[in-house]
C-alpha cells in the first residue's frame, strides 16, 4: 500500500515500471529501501527513505556517485548511507525544520 502510494506521491501510474527494489529495512522509524542503479562499471547506490511527519506520509529518494560490483553489495551500501543520512539529518531530509 505504501509502495502505491509512493509511486501516486511522484506521478508514477500502474502501467509505469518501478526501480528494482533489492532489499528494505525499518531504521528507527524510518523505512530504507534499496534501489541499486545499474551503470557501466557495477551498480550505483540509489535509495528511498520514508516516513511519517505529523500523519503524513513523507518520502526522499538520493542517488550517490559510488559504484559496486554487484547488486547486492550496493544495497548493502543503500541502506549504511541511508542510515548515515537519517542519523545526521532526520526528519530534516524532508524538508522544514523539523
Amino acid at each position: 500500500m505504501i509502495i502505491r502510494f509512493l509511486r501516486s506521491m511522484m506521478g508514477q501510474n500502474g502501467a509505469d515500471n518501478p526501480p528494482d527494489v533489492a532489499a528494505e529495512t525499518e531504521y528507527q522509524g524510518y523505512t530504507i529501501t534499496a534501489m541499486p542503479a545499474r551503470d557501466p562499471g557495477g551498480w550505483r547506490i540509489r535509495g528511498r527513505i520514508t516516513t511519517e511527519v505529523d500523519g503524513t506520509p513523507r518520502a526522499t529518494e538520493f542517488v550517490r556517485a559510488d559504484v559496486y560490483g554487484s547488486q547486492e553489495v550496493a544495497a548493502e551500501m543503500t541502506i549504511t548511507k541511508a542510515q548515515r543520512l537519517i542519523d545526521e539529518q532526520g526528519l530534516r531530509l524532508f524538508g522544514g525544520s523539523h
